[in-house]
């Protein structure tokens, strides 16, 4: 057994909800797949939202016009991020 296989031995020891535990080990996730989660729900919508306030703001936009188009672009990157769930 790995040593994260053990770890998570350990702790489902002394988990109160040991018996309705769907978690087993071979569903751990890989190192790949927890950089691509962190990477498309956390770091690309910071950086569509950092660059669509930088754009904006260098084309002398209202601030409260730049706040509101960059949320919602971010919201719009969400959608389409959930939209595209099943080929990710």
């Amino acid at each position: 057994m790995s040593d994260s296989a053990d770890k998570m031995a350990e702790a489902c020891v002394a988990c109160a909800l040991k018996d309705r535990c769907v978690q087993t080990v071979d569903e751990c996730f890989t190192r790949r797949q927890r950089w691509k989660a962190l990477l498309l729900g956390y770091i690309l919508p910071f950086l569509v939202l950092s660059v669509g306030i930088i754009v904006m703001s260098l084309l002398h936009w209202d601030e409260m016009l730049i706040g509101g188009i960059s949320l919602a672009i971010v919201g719009i990157y969400y959608v389409v991020l959930w939209l595209c769930k099943p080929k990710i």
